[in-house]
């Protein structure tokens, strides 16, 4: 799989992991059953976890770099921590929930190779009965929170010609690649040339760091763009991240912080202009709300139960 040579590593694959070592396992085994023609090298980042995922990987896949932080980095850091040290000319994020389809990675490097105008590319990610993953988007706008992925209106009426805007891959020819606002980074390439460019991932967000980053990619003079033809499959929050009603309620909060984060980096003009009143407003109004529907699901959870 892998030389001494630096020069010789087309393709360096970082997973950061929490808790979830099962889907890890079975993660690593599908890179091994579907690899890439190239030369390639895996690091496996674990972020402190409690359920033995550094030993399974130690034991169980002796190529494999992995490292485990000395307590819980979360996600951005994880993987910084590893830009440094990868080898290869392309770097490819991908998540442990995520299980390779063939020649998915192949595709990927070949698109980045013909087209040297794109700094990240992303696969289709497919969820496990198969259906398309709502992965592909514009990037943030105001009209995100009543129309993207997230909104009840998109949920009750995913057809709407708002939502569908918001939502690339209900809109474009899912047949050829085409340029995205930004993709998901549960799976994302990026030759290494972007990343020295662009930096690291933004350590204050979860849910908004690919958004952030691709925003940034374009901000950089570069393309992002989707591979509807390189398909991975992704188990949605089959991890460890959203297993206890803590986490959940965290992973709420990291949302609303994260859009802010992202409407100060991106498009605020100035803390007293009005556009950020009405954004600070909105937000502050939508979590409430989802903080309520949160706790309403974690009673009927909790009722269910007993």
């Amino acid at each position: 799989m892998e030389k001494n040579k630096d020069s010789e590593i087309k393709l360096s694959i970082i997973i950061a992991n929490y808790n979830a070592r099962e889907l890890l396992r079975d993660c690593l085994k599908s890179i091994y059953e579907n690899p890439p023609r190239c030369t390639y090298e895996i690091f496996v980042v674990d972020d402190f976890s409690h359920d033995q995922s550094y030993e399974m990987v130690r034991d169980n896949f002796p190529e494999v770099h992995v490292s485990r932080n000395e307590r819980n980095l979360h996600y951005a850091r994880s993987n910084n921590r590893i830009f440094d040290k990868a080898r290869g000319q392309y770097i490819f994020l991908l998540n442990s929930d995520t299980l390779m389809r063939p020649e998915a990675l192949d595709k990927m490097i070949d698109f980045l190779e013909v087209h040297r105008e794109v700094g990240a590319v992303g696969s289709k990610l497919l969820n496990e009965d198969g259906s398309i993953q709502w992965s592909v988007k514009t990037l943030p706008n105001l009209w995100s929170g009543l129309f993207g992925a997230r909104s009840i209106i998109t949920r009750l009426f995913p057809n709407n010609p708002l939502s569908r805007r918001e939502l690339l891959h209900m809109s474009k020819n899912m047949e050829k690649p085409f340029a995205a606002g930004y993709v998901s980074s549960a799976s994302t390439m990026f030759p290494k040339e972007v990343i020295k460019k662009v930096g690291y991932l933004d350590w204050r967000l979860s849910y908004h760091v690919d958004a952030d980053y691709c925003a940034r990619v374009w901000e950089a003079g570069w393309e992002v763009y989707y591979l509807p033809d390189a398909e991975i499959v992704h188990l949605d929050h089959k991890g460890g991240t959203l297993v206890n009603p803590m986490r959940r309620f965290k992973s709420v909060l990291e949302f609303h912080f994260g859009s802010f984060i992202y409407y100060q980096k991106h498009q605020m003009k100035s803390w007293i202009h009005p556009m950020t009143f009405l954004v600070v407003g909105g937000l502050a109004c939508r979590f409430v709300f989802s903080l309520a529907l949160q706790q309403s699901r974690e009673l009927m959870k909790k009722l269910k139960s007993n």
